[in-house]
């Protein structure tokens, strides 16, 4: 089991999201994971925003209004949505979408989608998605933005993380939580749980300063800020994702209530579609036409930098796709996978009584998206 190292303090940033974990405990405490929720049992629900200029326009007489819950600020990991409204994608299908943009003080999406104020989540966190359903939140999963999860281990040559087996014995810097996922690789691959774990934020400056030998992150985020400062990938530091190690997983996913989609289904496919317009557009344009959008229009009180949005949009586009897109389209979900690797992850990290795949995985929204095709028809 890992000794902990507390001289280092916890430098919070996003970890409410838990992406590596530890979000399970949060969706506790807010009572999700203890049985469905009902909308009188729910928070008080987070008004929608109308995107554009962010202020809520009225729906015309033709459309229909479907809300969606973020998990994080309104930045360019949402670069599919920024423009499929921007470009009239929602419109076209007769949609107007209120996006609900997340961050530290929103509840998480699964907690807004079971209470009934928002009709579809996009969730990074996984393990707290299927967790929530195995306690009884009927969800349906439609679609993943992230085939692969952009998390990683970023380590020193002088001690680099390449396979499992580097973990052992290792003086590790994480978020609260990312033991999980350490203990999780190397309980898969039958070594020891051996390791010192040094609980710090988001910020790789504690592995600047040789704090430690290797930090979790993100290939999207801190990453970047090491590139920023003048660090070279493959020199100065290495790179290895989570997948790599053993733990595969989804992320940002979008989820809706089994009620919601058999009483809406024609409006969520419409949504849908637009979405993987916005979505194929960001693969087609230059990087830095969502991440102006993400600047100047979604997230203009956010104090976004348009360098590193631009740098945050290449590097997160080779994760959006895989053989399943390839064969499908973007967004697809391949349930075999799910129910084989990255159930097999789920259970060594401690998640149990986990649902049949195939009874939370919807992939006929998508088919009728793409209509026997791998790109939607604008």
């Amino acid at each position: 089991m890992p000794v902990e190292d507390p001289a280092v303090p916890v430098l919070g940033r996003r970890a409410f999201l838990g992406r590596l974990g530890a979000g399970g405990a949060a969706l506790a405490a807010a009572g999700l994971l203890q049985g469905p929720l009902s909308a009188s049992a729910a928070a008080t629900p987070v008004a929608p925003l109308g995107r554009l200029g962010r202020l809520a326009r009225p729906a015309a007489a033709a459309t229909t209004t479907v809300s969606l819950a973020l998990g994080w600020i309104d930045n360019v990991e949402f670069a599919g949505l920024w423009l499929a409204e921007s470009r009239g994608y929602f419109a076209r299908q007769g949609i107007t979408a209120n996006i609900m943009g997340g961050g530290p003080s929103a509840p998480d999406p699964a907690v807004t989608v079971a209470s009934g104020a928002a009709d579809l989540g996009d969730t990074s966190n996984m393990t707290s998605l299927v967790q929530a359903i195995a306690k009884g939140n009927d969800f349906v999963l439609l679609g993943a933005t992230y085939q692969v999860d952009p998390g990683c281990v970023v380590s020193l040559p002088s001690h680099p993380v390449r396979k499992p087996a580097d973990l052992v014995g290792i003086k590790f810097l994480g978020q609260q939580g990312v033991q999980v996922q350490i203990d999780a690789v190397l309980k898969l691959a039958g070594l020891p749980q051996r390791y010192t774990f040094i609980p710090v934020g988001y910020t790789p400056e504690p592995l600047v300063q040789h704090q430690g030998q290797a930090f979790s992150a993100f290939v999207t985020n801190e990453v970047i800020t090491l590139e920023q400062q003048g660090w070279k990938q493959g020199k100065d530091f290495l790179v290895t994702t989570w997948t790599e190690l053993g733990l595969p997983a989804y992320s940002d996913i979008y989820f809706t209530t089994r009620r919601f989609l058999e009483a809406n289904r024609p409006a969520v496919v419409r949504f849908m579609t637009a979405v993987a317009q916005g979505w194929e557009a960001n693969e087609r344009l230059p990087a830095s036409t969502a991440a102006k959008l993400a600047v100047d229009v979604y997230g203009k009180t956010l104090g976004l930098d348009l360098k590193q949005q631009i740098l945050e949009n290449e590097a997160q586009r080779p994760y959006m796709v895989s053989a399943d897109t390839r064969r499908h389209g973007l967004l697809w979900i391949d349930e075999a996978l799910l129910a084989g690797p990255m159930y097999r992850a789920l259970r060594a990290s401690g998640v149990a009584k986990l649902p049949p795949a195939s009874t939370i995985v919807d992939m006929s929204v998508l088919e009728e998206v793409y209509r026997g095709t791998t790109t939607v028809a604008l």
